[in-house]
């Protein structure tokens, strides 16, 4: 008995270093990857940085974060933001973003806010983090531009998955519950102002190819370009009407999508019939 004692506290200080040995090469790590953006030429700030979740866990927080790219001259700042990652398995990570965060161009300003929104991420650590999977969810997410627009949803969900013959195609499925459009896109959709305020639900299911991995150098130097779409189902439910597309889209290097859409509406006519008895759009649109 005595030695089986000695045998756990034995493996229980072991652990213990292990566990701290890794929390300070996570914080290093984390530290060092600011201070290359840094010398980089951006704006890469953050207060503090704690890794907490002893002993099963890496809790990585970030306090105070401030990134701005001078290249495509993006912003984001926040709060806090936090990293999770399983001490067995570190190539799985959980991100948890904050109620609040800004994202900003030279352009506009967002302000976003939500109840929860959080992604579980599956990664290739030695593979500078090339990505193999990813869940996200959002709900009660509002986008308030300084251009003056806003928008909001009530809930959101986003599947990616790495095809396993490629480090550049990926299966992508996405959907979105309860959306409020910016005003000025709902009046060019809905000029009578006949359909409900929300469009209720839009799935999104597709096959994305990529001109670039997505791993760490989407962020440190360009995001990845969409070369191809092969689109599954794109559809919306807003009221009455019914819209489904389908097809393949070959995308120019200059982003311009070219190829054929098979598209189907239903009740477009009776959206179309109030529209013109509203006198907002002419008789011959009927």
């Amino acid at each position: 008995m005595k030695r089986l004692v000695i045998l756990c506290i034995v493996i229980a200080a072991l652990g213990s270093v292990a566990w701290g040995v890794g929390a300070i090469l996570t914080q290093t790590a984390a530290a060092r990857w600011l201070d290359a953006r840094a010398d980089q030429g951006w704006v890469a700030f953050t207060r503090e940085i704690t890794v907490s979740g002893y002993p099963l866990d890496f809790t990585t927080q970030f306090h105070g974060v401030e990134l701005a790219d001078p290249e495509t001259g993006l912003a984001w700042s926040t709060d806090r933001f936090v990293l999770e990652q399983d001490v067995w398995r570190l190539d799985r990570i959980a991100a948890i973003w904050p109620a609040d965060q800004i994202i900003a161009s030279p352009q506009e300003r967002l302000d976003i806010t939500n109840t929860t929104m959080a992604a579980r991420l599956d990664v290739q650590p030695t593979n500078r983090f090339a990505l193999d999977g990813l869940q996200a969810d959002v709900t009660d997410l509002a986008v308030v531009s300084n251009a003056g627009w806003q928008m909001v949803m009530a809930e959101a969900t986003l599947d990616v998955v790495r095809q396993p013959d490629s480090d550049m195609i990926y299966d992508v499925t996405a959907f979105v519950f309860d959306m409020v459009p910016p005003a000025a896109w709902r009046n060019r959709l809905d000029p009578a102002n006949v359909l409900p305020q929300a469009i209720e639900a839009v799935t999104y299911t597709t096959t994305m190819e990529f001109d670039a991995p997505w791993d760490l150098s989407a962020v440190e130097d360009r995001r990845p370009q969409i070369t191809r779409i092969e689109i599954d189902e794109i559809s919306a439910v807003w009221g009455n009407m019914r819209f489904r597309a389908s097809g393949t889209l070959e995308v120019t290097p200059g982003g311009v999508p070219e190829g054929e859409l098979a598209v189907r509406a239903e009740n477009w006519e009776a959206m179309m019939d109030l529209a013109a008895n509203a006198g907002v759009a002419p008789d011959s649109i009927r």
